[in-house]
């Protein structure tokens, strides 16, 4: 997935633009704090698998940008403490 703009979640949906410009329904599970970061925990449609991408909010304040996440051990810091949250 690429990086995307979107409005921040009010409800359980982001929307994201591939690399061909065509929207990506997420549904918003989660934001974790980790490391000064804000991470994003999303799911597409009926998966069981999650997506996890880095967030910053734009100067707005009422939209952000989504950033994949290349570090393995990031990912794994954060779908833990996610886990965690659901106990």
């Amino acid at each position: 997935m690429q990086r995307g703009d979107s409005v921040i979640p009010e409800e359980n949906i982001i929307v994201l633009s591939d690399e061909k410009g065509n929207g990506i329904q997420l549904e918003y599970l989660d934001t974790i704090e980790y490391e000064g970061h804000s991470y994003v925990v999303m799911t597409q449609g009926d998966s069981d698998e999650v997506i996890i991408m880095e967030q910053t909010v734009n100067d707005d304040g009422k939209s952000a940008t989504y950033s994949d996440v290349l570090n393995d051990e990031v990912i794994a810091k954060v779908f833990d403490i996610f886990l965690k949250s659901l106990q």
